[in-house]
């Protein structure tokens, strides 16, 4: 009853430094858990990358993996539950870096330079790459070895489907954009254009051209030739 008379005295300073104290304490600890997670992560993602390139994506067996990463089975399989898995984060990182080579062609005003520098972005990313374990074009034999494994694999099927697909609906978008302007007068059905285009790009990506020598800047002319074959620019 006394309780109930008496006006509830406000928090002392003391008490909210300790609450602001505690949040602080708790922030720090889960961003400290998450950056090891990625930390752990990326460990085992190099590991696999460099396990895939030199014995393939079926002879790379998950306690190869292991031994590369330095790591015990149980603990790579609380990050990955199987190889299937690491390609899948493999590829959400090649989505993104498409994704944004993709989106900086909606900005251009100009739909055939856009095209191409898309396609000398995609090789020098992909064969010239500055990151990760092993050769600069380990992102290429990766990509062979994915998607010579899709061809057998249904989960590695899908998750290469889902990376294409979302390329193909950048495309599509930009170049049906550029066709209600009337800037592009393309030879055929716009899909069947994109599919097109996308499977020539994986060519000159398994190809991989700047291992052989090719300067990227030698394939320029190439994209944008075709670029201009394929869509018909209407201000020639």
């Amino acid at each position: 009853m006394v309780d109930n008379i008496l006006p509830k005295q406000p928090a002392s300073i003391a008490d909210e430094e300790s609450d602001g104290s505690r949040h602080c304490f708790v922030a720090k600890l889960f961003g400290k858990r998450a950056r090891n997670r990625e930390a752990q992560e990326e460990r085992i993602l190099n590991a696999a990358m460099t396990c895939f390139i030199r014995s393939g994506f079926r002879g790379a067996s998950m306690n190869e993996i292991c031994s590369e990463a330095g790591m015990s089975p149980g603990a790579l399989y609380r990050y990955f539950p199987s190889k299937e898995a690491i390609i899948e984060k493999i590829s959400a990182a090649h989505r993104q870096q498409s994704a944004e080579i993709l989106d900086r062609m909606l900005s251009s005003s100009n739909i055939i330079d856009a095209v191409t520098q898309v396609g000398i972005d995609h090789v020098r990313k992909m064969s010239l790459n500055t990151t990760g374990p092993g050769p600069r074009d380990s992102s290429a034999r990766l990509f062979v070895e994915v998607r010579a494994e899709s061809m057998r694999n249904e989960g590695v099927a899908a998750i290469c489907e889902l990376h294409e697909g979302l390329m193909r609906e950048k495309l599509l978008a930009a170049f049906t954009a550029a066709k209600e302007r009337g800037e592009i007068d393309p030879v055929t059905d716009m899909e069947l254009l994109v599919a097109t285009l996308a499977a020539m790009g994986e060519g000159i990506i398994m190809r991989n051209f700047p291992a052989q020598g090719v300067p990227v800047e030698a394939l320029e002319p190439v994209f944008h030739a075709l670029a201009e074959a394929m869509l018909r620019p209407t201000n020639k």
